[in-house]
């Protein structure tokens, strides 16, 4: 099985954050296949450059040494994912989180995050 990541559990993660659940942490950690979608990276760009997330390096080298620690893939965005934001309800504006909703449908994949308004889609997230 596959588990997208959000982009808090990414940052969480590294930061060796005690915000993880352990349920969060178990699925993680017995997980073979982890993916980070590039709308996280993306995110991570936009709000470093922001001054909204302090990194301590470049996004491209943060993304390489957690890819390298963790051994996790890159999830592209597709054009199936974006068109599925359009299906997705309105219980959420934020535009990253919403490809990253609408990837995990399409995917039908789990996504191990926090954000409980997850819950209000048709998708497994796991916390």
């Amino acid at each position: 099985m596959s588990l997208l990541l959000d982009t808090q559990v990414i940052l969480w993660m590294e930061r060796e954050d005690s915000r993880l659940s352990q349920k969060a942490l178990e699925s993680i950690f017995t997980e073979s296949n982890l993916l980070i979608s590039k709308v996280s990276i993306w995110e991570m760009a936009i709000k470093a450059k922001t001054g909204k997330l302090d990194l301590g390096q470049p996004v491209e080298k943060f993304v390489q040494n957690f890819m390298s620690a963790y051994k996790t893939k890159i999830l592209d965005i597709s054009l199936p994912h974006i068109y599925q934001t359009q299906l997705l309800p309105l219980h959420h504006r934020d535009p990253f989180d919403r490809l990253l909703i609408a990837q995990a449908a399409t995917e039908q994949i789990p996504i191990v995050s926090s954000d409980g308004i997850f819950d209000q889609y048709e998708i497994k997230r796991i916390w």
